[in-house]
């Protein structure tokens, strides 16, 4: 399944999350000039690629109860976080919104 997803920081765009059936890859976007998203994921490097999501979205993810509970009312699989991400990505803790390419930014 291949996804492509906004990330917004401060309500800006700083880059292109993507997966694909080889993993996922992060991209900031050549316009951003911003803070990086987490040390883990500096600004120099611009791109980011792993077989799993990156521990930085991972862990805007629900957990435990709060990720069943999500998983049950809005129909998607426990075990998607990009899923989870999607589907809550504009009321994250933080500063960071995740939402479809296709979306505007509001």
């Amino acid at each position: 399944m291949d996804r492509k997803v906004k990330v917004l920081l401060y309500g800006k765009l700083c880059g292109v999350l993507s997966q694909n059936v080889h993993g996922f890859t992060f991209e900031y976007d050549a316009s951003y000039k911003g803070r990086s998203l987490s040390l883990s994921m500096p600004l120099k490097e611009k791109r980011f690629e792993s077989k799993e999501l990156h521990p930085f979205f991972l862990s805007l993810a629900p957990e435990g109860w709060l990720k069943k509970r999500y998983s049950e009312l809005q129909k998607i699989d426990d075990n998607d976080p990009l899923g989870m991400l999607l589907s809550n990505g504009k009321n994250l803790l933080g500063a960071v919104q995740l939402m479809r390419l296709e979306e505007h930014v509001s």
